[in-house]
């Protein structure tokens, strides 16, 4: 009887230490998967509104230059509807086809349509959409993205139109996105569902109740679009059932998020739903967890059979319990050494640590940094942590607060937070985002998942959203974004802005066709470049206008980099139209002024230049 009370509370302690083992693997393994594919929602998010802000700034130069034209205009007010359909057809016809360009209307002044472009013979209705209210309502450009009752999600560009100061009317041009949402999809490897509530088509017109009959319903909602399959759980991830976990569906697993899906008018329409397949994930989970079942099993019946053992033996006397206990350490240090067997099953980094000591650690760390063991790591670091790049993009010991140490910081942040950049042995960085999980006595358990191809991919699209699609010069959202790190660099008095124009530009549009006019662009862009530094900035400010910024000491030598990059450009061949000439006004970033103002005087001294016959340098200091 005696041994039975000590051998069932032993058995009972084995299996709930088996029984948190498990769970805590499975836990950290599932919670590493989560968070990396949740990242990538909220980055499919964050990129489509780069990409809308992007094509909207490319639209509205479309608008710019079409409001250019005089007989255009004098077309417009006339209301000949006729002319202007035929010279605008071919353009509209370009735009569809090189950037699915699939809107554009003339608007008169009350909001009544006097051409579609793209639909001839409809006009003469009034427009309600709320981009055109705003853009009536601020007399400027307006871009946004509305859900339209034939259920298209469309991109809309608006911008009043003014002859010498006069309101005359309204350019409007949009795409539909549906290309966008299929790209991003591919990119990021998701699934993706538009979900629209039912409600919002209650007064739709009898065509689009219709054409809703053939779309999916689910509960109050229409799944307007999707990349796959509609699975049989998608009520209940609408309603808030199902969110943020995985679900079964045609023999896999996926990972569902969701956020919310607005208009324009900030009015919600319905939901965005994610599915990633994380069904490798899941596979490997489970082999891992099964091989730690087996070993734990192992383990444990060692550990019955030895507490029984020195039950039996505690029966007897005081030195064969000394010789019991004793073969019992033995067996302990044994054991522990297959427990770290089952830690280095983990193909993922993971360590034990309060933050201040570093425990435990599995083989991929050591295997990582060239390691031959935990012991010949602390000989060279304290902690992990030590070897983070110091990197702003990245969470690094910098941003640590005092008083504090890192493994709290990190606790405290958001998921999407807490990734960072790590060098392997051959001095390679990685990216990591990590996971915590609280084991004991204020540790963690901390698992660095390699997210390495996803930051690349992210830095990829980051490069097409801050560069010219034409000429692959920086544009101006780089611009806006940047301009403060570009000064704080390069400091004031020392920043030197170029400001480019092509002269007779619109000789070569008119002569050689706009297509030979974007080879010319791409061609001057090329040519500028290689007749700067490295590390000076090229710009492309608007049409054939750009900017250069460069770091230089005095007005002469900003001259000397100008005339350097007039006359790689009056020496260069052009096809077909051979020879090009370009003006350009320079000027040196002043304290205490705005970048759109140095701009302003770069520009006045480009004025200059073309005023006084082109091809030549003008210095904005010089004609004060």
């Amino acid at each position: 009887m005696f041994r039975l009370h000590l051998n069932f509370p032993l058995l009972i302690a084995l299996f709930l230490a088996s029984l948190v083992t498990v769970i805590s693997v499975i836990y950290v393994q599932e919670n590493t998967i989560h968070t990396s594919k949740e990242n990538i929602s909220y980055q499919y998010a964050r990129f489509l509104n780069q990409k809308v802000k992007y094509d909207a700034d490319v639209l509205g130069e479309y608008i710019n230059f079409i409001q250019t034209d005089n007989d255009l205009a004098a077309q417009f007010q006339e209301g000949n509807k006729k002319e202007i359909f035929a010279s605008m057809e071919g353009l509209y016809k370009r735009l569809n086809r090189d950037i699915d360009v699939t809107h554009m209307y003339f608007i008169r002044t009350d909001g009544t349509v006097l051409l579609r472009v793209h639909d001839y013979n409809r006009d003469n209705d009034v427009i309600e959409r709320e981009t055109f209210k705003k853009a009536k309502e601020t007399q400027k450009l307006v871009h946004g993205l509305e859900f339209g009752l034939k259920m298209n999600y469309t991109l809309r560009v608006v911008k009043p139109w003014y002859v010498n100061g006069k309101l005359i009317g309204y350019i409007e041009v949009g795409k539909e996105i549906d290309k966008i949402i299929d790209e991003y999809a591919h990119l990021l490897g998701n699934n993706v569902y538009i979900a629209i509530k039912k409600d919002i088509y209650r007064d739709a017109p009898d065509f689009v109740q219709s054409n809703l009959k053939r779309n999916c319903l689910v509960d109050d909602y229409y799944i307007a679009y999707n990349t796959f399959a509609i699975p049989p759980q998608m009520g209940s991830i609408l309603n808030g059932s199902i969110e943020h976990q995985d679900i079964s569906f045609q023999n896999h697993e996926y990972y569902v998020s969701k956020i919310d899906f607005s208009d324009f008018s900030k009015k919600k329409l319905g939901y965005i739903v994610f599915f990633q397949d994380v069904s490798i994930e899941h596979n490997a989970m489970y082999s891992s967890v099964k091989a730690l079942i087996i070993m734990l099993i192992l383990i444990s019946s060692i550990f019955f059979i030895l507490g029984y053992k020195l039950i039996r033996r505690k029966e007897k006397n005081i030195n064969a319990l000394t010789s019991v206990l004793n073969e019992q350490k033995e067996e302990l240090f044994h054991a522990s050494q297959k427990l770290q067997k089952l830690f280095d099953l983990q193909k993922n980094i993971i360590i034990l640590t309060d933050g201040k000591k570093l425990n435990m650690a599995n083989q991929s760390m050591l295997d990582f940094f060239g390691f031959e063991d935990l012991g010949h790591f602390l000989q060279h670091y304290n902690c992990i942590c030590e070897r983070f790049i110091e990197d702003d993009t990245f969470f690094h010991l910098g941003k640590v607060p005092n008083g504090e140490n890192w493994v709290e910081t990190l606790n405290h942040l958001s998921p999407e937070n807490r990734i960072v950049a790590i060098y392997d042995k051959d001095n390679k960085t990685h990216v990591f985002s990590i996971s915590l999980n609280e084991f004991e006595d204020e540790r963690f358990v901390v698992a660095f998942a390699d997210i390495s191809n996803t930051m690349r991919d992210q830095i990829k699209l980051i490069q097409k959203v801050t560069h010219d699609k034409l000429t692959g010069a920086f544009n101006r959202e780089f611009l806006d974004n940047s301009i403060h790190d570009i000064i704080r660099e390069i400091e004031p008095n020392h920043l030197g802005v170029i400001m480019c124009d092509i002269d007779y530009f619109k000789r070569v549009n008119d002569t050689f066709g706009h297509n030979r006019g974007d080879e010319v662009l791409k061609e001057f862009a090329a040519t500028v470049q290689k007749s700067i530094r490295n590390e000076d900035y090229l710009i492309r400010w608007g049409g054939e206008e750009f900017i250069v910024l460069v770091k230089v000491d005095t007005i002469e030598s900003l001259q000397i980099i100008a005339e350097h990059i007039r006359t790689a450009v009056q020496n260069t061949y052009f096809e077909e139209v051979e020879k090009i000439t370009a003006s350009l006004g320079v000027t040196l970033f002043q304290e205490n002024e705005t970048i759109l103002a140095c701009i302003a005087k770069a520009d006045k001294a480009l004025y200059t230049a073309k005023a006084n016959g082109r091809n030549q340098i003008q210095v904005y200091e010089f004609l004060e």
